[in-house]
């Protein structure tokens, strides 16, 4: 036997969220990424450093290089694109909490 359900404002996304965005969830959300995004830049200041001293002797680069080269900058990619979409959360759950003020 199947149960009837009406679609109720908590059944959207943006209702979910509302519901449970607290500033202090909200606050430690942001202090995660803001750890987390340090981290991440001083690995990218490493790596930046890495392929800059590579290119210095592009004779040195060897197809194992270039395939690094290739994975290093995929990583970069979606490590970037996860980064805006967690800021894309923080600033949609600020919203919010802006409203429930």
């Amino acid at each position: 036997m199947s149960e009837s359900h009406t679609p109720s404002n908590t059944d959207t996304p943006d209702a979910a969220l509302e519901q449970e965005v607290t500033l202090e969830q909200w606050s430690g959300d942001l202090l995660d990424l803001c750890d987390d995004f340090s981290q991440f830049s001083q690995e990218c200041a490493f790596l930046f450093d890495a392929l800059a001293a590579v290119a210095q002797e592009p004779e040195c680069i060897t197809s194992d290089t270039s395939e690094g080269i290739r994975h290093i900058n995929f990583w970069l990619k979606y490590q970037v694109i996860g980064y805006r979409e967690k800021i894309n959360r923080l600033h949609s759950g600020w919203g919010i909490l802006n409203r429930k003020q």
